[in-house]
């Protein structure tokens, strides 16, 4: 048995941490009535800094101006 915690807010449920439930796999919803209390703090889920591992250092000069280059690449008609 796999027990998910979380908070359910604005329609929708939020775990603490990531999981990971196979499609269609029957699941069973306990809702455990209590209060939130303030010392519980929410959880932020961020994917800031998750793809550094793809980083390529050796393109970081040529950032600067390649949405524009890019831009011009396709749709500029000579």
């Amino acid at each position: 048995m796999l027990v998910i915690t979380g908070i359910f807010e604005n329609k929708l449920f939020i775990p603490d941490e990531p999981v990971t439930i196979p499609q269609k796999k029957r699941v069973i919803v306990t809702i455990e009535e209590e209060e939130i209390k303030e010392s519980v703090k929410s959880v932020k889920h961020s994917a800031y800094g998750k793809l550094n591992a793809y980083a390529n250092p050796s393109l970081i000069p040529d950032e600067k101006g390649a949405w524009e280059k890019a831009t011009v690449n396709k749709y500029a008609h000579y």
